[in-house]
């Protein structure tokens, strides 16, 4: 395994670790909830950043429908945070929203690992 298969693996190792040690504390303290709306904020900001980044790096820009469904879906997540912060409200939306990208974050790192660890390419063709 090369060194960035190993970096990239144990980043994957740690972001799903943080997902249920986060997970498993919310639950014991009772605050899950918050916990995990700082969570998905993190994310959120992180993906936004990330793909800001890598924007304004390339010089030609194609935007495709999923990258704009998942950016839109990403901003929708960060603006439920930030309302739940500033109104401290507990509404089914914001609750439903925070918990299923709670659950999609964890579930996407995990399928990442898995196909990480599955499938091996040397070069591309």
């Amino acid at each position: 395994m090369s060194k960035a298969d190993q970096y990239v693996f144990f980043v994957f190792i740690l972001l799903i670790v943080i997902h249920l040690a986060i997970g498993i504390a919310g639950i014991i303290t009772g605050r899950f909830l918050f916990l995990i709306t700082v969570l998905n904020l993190a994310a959120g900001l992180s993906i936004i950043i990330y793909w800001l980044q890598k924007q304004l790096r390339i010089q030609q820009h194609i935007f495709e429908q999923r990258e704009f469904v998942v950016l839109s879906l990403e901003l929708i997540m960060i603006v439920c945070a930030v309302t739940f912060f500033f109104t401290h409200r507990y509404t089914g939306f914001f609750k439903a929203v925070q918990y299923s990208f709670f659950s999609i974050h964890l579930l996407i790192l995990i399928a990442g690992l898995v196909f990480m660890l599955t499938f091996k390419m040397n070069k591309l063709i």
